[in-house]
């Protein structure tokens, strides 16, 4: 194996029509998550898995969780899974929240998918998230960002969000232009303090 280098470029990856958070992208969110050696992390809309395989690889003495609804999905992130030799990773096709019945205690938590799921995950996810736990979520459609935003209120968390805008350079004729990727929203969450 290979020594681990956070960031794993996306040309690594073992790419389909399943869109992969992009490395820039990936990076920010694993680094709001302050993930631990033995942390417990369930990915739900884990896509390709590039985000599953680095927390894999970040959480050695863990366990990770992706949770994803497409078949070509599946194929992907267990092709990731075989080429980064990461055994602490277990892939659920299933469409969150069903599919995370078994998972007693998550330590973090990634919602990068939710197919309109996202009050049912996070009622999931506020009983099942340690104490010290993180909840991260990227996203792309505002619609979603603000009901997020509103349940994380309503369930009293503390949150932090960002937005990403990320240009990648590219040669054209001998010239070089810069070209935009989709901004994106990346929020980060825990539990407020609660007063007994």
């Amino acid at each position: 194996m290979n020594r681990y280098h956070f960031g794993i470029p996306d040309e690594e990856f073992i790419r389909g029509k399943v869109p992969i958070t992009k490395e820039e992208i990936r990076t920010i969110t694993l680094s709001k998550l302050r993930i631990d050696t033995n942390s417990v992390i369930v990915d739900i809309g884990a896509g390709t898995g590039s985000i599953s395989v680095e927390c894999a690889l970040l959480a050695r003495e863990g366990k990770v969780y992706a949770i994803e609804v497409a078949e070509e999905g599946i194929d992907l992130i267990n092709a990731n899974k075989k080429k980064f030799s990461v055994e602490n990773l277990e892939v659920i096709q299933a469409k969150a929240p069903l599919g995370l019945e078994m998972i007693q205690s998550a330590d973090r938590i990634i919602i990068g998918g939710s197919k309109g799921n996202l009050p049912q995950i996070m009622e999931w996810a506020d009983k099942h998230l340690s104490e010290d736990g993180i909840i991260a979520a990227n996203f792309i459609v505002l619609e979603n960002l603000m009901t997020f935003t509103e349940l994380l209120k309503n369930m009293n968390y503390d949150w932090q969000l960002i937005n990403v805008t990320v240009a990648r350079s590219r040669s054209i004729g001998g010239s070089t232009m810069m070209e935009g990727l989709n901004p994106i929203y990346i929020v980060s969450a825990r539990r407020a303090s609660r007063k007994s």
